[in-house]
């Protein structure tokens, strides 16, 4: 079942989903092609756009597949992506980041020469123009040190929350043939990881291999967001490998909260709090409502996410 054969400079696959970025993509995909890499790199985009983005694409050695935007979703479109391509590491980002160095690719694929790794997820550094509370939560969720995720004696090793995020993620191909990304509402990715670290495999954070990477949420927009979450913990979550009883989840949060004030006032944010405590509240709220969405109707449940079309197409959050 473990692939021996990978080495550093193996074949990269990048699998790309794209809506409405002509103004950006090109700038990605020339920081991707411009990578110090030896190895052989393909590019595919799976492009939901109506705007611009299809033209904007041709101009690179990519191929371009047309996703309709009431059939997109986050694990299936990416799967169907992966199985057009034939590299032996499949590389998935958010077309929102910001490559940081020419090194970056190098930096993700350089831990696969060991064979129990089935994946590598790098650093997001939020970007200049984000919120406050968006700074403290990529610097609290993606620390500047490397961690090797495994579980011990069916535990997860490490402590600390490290998420494993296709933001900015390499993963083996035949792993994934095994394993593939879950079709889910939202979180494939860390569901993804937790099957990967039941099978056996480590899973890698290399603070090194960076981007930039960070959203600016209004009020409503982190409502949905956070249920979306919310509704998909109980999957992701396996009180078998982490403990997510209602008292430790509450601790969790009291630090998370408590550390986060403490950096805005460390930061001279101090006048952001007040914005900061509202935030969080509604945070909560969607996490909350999402852990209760099976006792509530499909319209408040189209009202309150943010993938109103999985709705349309799925009972419950994972097929």
């Amino acid at each position: 079942m473990r692939d021996v054969s990978i080495v550093q400079r193996d074949k990269c696959s990048f699998v790309l989903c794209t809506r409405n970025v002509e103004a950006s993509i090109s700038i990605l995909l020339q920081a991707i092609y411009n990578q110090d890499y030896d190895g052989e790199i393909e590019v595919i985009i799976m492009d939901s756009s109506d705007d611009r983005t299809p033209d904007v694409v041709k101009d690179f050695p990519v191929s371009l597949v047309r996703v309709e935007p009431q059939d997109y979703n986050n694990a299936k479109t990416r799967n169907k992506g992966a199985d057009m391509t034939t590299g032996n590491l499949l590389i998935f980002l958010s077309v929102d980041i910001e490559i940081r160095d020419r090194s970056w690719l190098s930096k993700l694929t350089r831990h696969f020469a060991t064979s129990d790794v089935a994946g590598v997820f790098g650093r997001q550094i939020p970007k200049e123009d984000a919120q406050p509370m968006e700074k403290f939560f990529y610097s609290y969720v993606y620390p500047e040190d490397t961690v090797v995720l495994e579980l011990q004696e069916g535990k997860l090793n490490y402590k600390r929350h490290v998420y494993f995020s296709n933001v900015n993620a390499a993963i083996r191909r035949s792993v994934w043939e095994n394993i593939k990304l879950p079709e889910m509402l939202i979180s494939e990715d860390l569901e993804w990881a937790r099957k990967t670290l039941v099978a056996g495999y480590k899973i890698i954070y290399d603070s090194e291999a960076a981007v930039y990477h960070s959203h600016r949420r209004s009020l409503k927009n982190a409502l949905q967001w956070y249920f979306d979450n919310g509704a998909t913990m109980p999957v992701t979550h396996d009180n078998t490998i982490v403990d997510i009883s209602m008292g430790n989840f509450t601790w969790e949060g009291i630090k998370f909260i408590s550390a986060e004030y403490r950096y805005m006032l460390r930061n001279g944010y101090w006048y952001w709090i007040p914005y900061a405590i509202i935030y969080d509240l509604t945070k909560f709220i969607g996490v909350f409502l999402g852990s209760k969405q099976d006792h509530l109707p499909l319209w408040l449940k189209k009202a309150l996410t943010q993938k109103k079309y999985h709705w349309d197409k799925y009972a419950t959050v994972i097929k």
